[in-house]
């Protein structure tokens, strides 16, 4: 089977809205920018990336309205509340509503909401996914195996974000995130790949 994630455009995605939000954090600290505004500065590059890709594609984009509409609110609820700590936990939010919409979709869905999304990211291979969902009992297993693990990753994330947002020092929550973050992201697909045969690719 062919690569359905890009290396390439992981390390990109990393790189642009983890990596960039948290250096950007840490040297408006080093400038002893007050973390409130730091916080809010460091949001601005995914922002400006989920409203690029709404306006490019024309059309409502759930995934990047979602990341846009949780950006705009929780910014204005911490700015109403002065409470640094509010924005601390803006990438839980991402993890429990997507490991909430990954497992649900095991129940009430005819699809994985992690099947859904891959097969809309790579087009061109939509059909051929389709034809082996219908075809391959194992593939099918496959898919739902790597969605629950996925659903429940996210959810113990988010659960843990929001628990170091409130517990630890400010300065100290955006980069325990991140590790985190690209802990299991590097995790999950490895587990992913194996799961389903993936192999690697280079390709954008």
């Amino acid at each position: 089977m062919t690569n359905t994630m890009s290396d390439r455009g992981a390390r990109t995605m990393l790189l642009r809205d983890v990596a960039l939000p948290v250096a950007l954090y840490y040297v408006l600290r080093s400038f002893e920018v007050a973390a409130l505004w730091a916080l809010l500065v460091s949001a601005v590059p995914p922002a400006l990336r989920a409203g690029y890709v709404l306006v490019r594609r024309r059309r409502i984009d759930p995934v990047s309205a979602f990341v846009l509409a949780v950006l705009v609110v929780n910014g204005a609820v911490a700015l109403l509340s002065g409470d640094p700590r509010l924005l601390l936990v803006r990438s839980a939010w991402f993890g429990l509503l997507f490991g909430g919409l990954m497992l649900t979709s095991l129940v009430v869905g005819r699809r994985p909401f992690l099947f859904r999304v891959i097969r809309t990211m790579q087009p061109a291979r939509a059909g051929e996914l389709e034809e082996q969902w219908a075809a391959d009992a194992a593939f099918r297993e496959g898919w739902r195996s790597v969605t629950l693990w996925w659903g429940v990753g996210s959810v113990l994330l988010g659960c843990v974000v929001v628990l170091m947002a409130f517990t630890l020092p400010v300065d100290a929550v955006p980069f325990l995130d991140t590790v985190l973050t690209v802990g299991s992201l590097v995790l999950g697909v490895k587990f992913t790949r194996r799961r389903l045969g993936i192999n690697r690719t280079v390709d954008a």
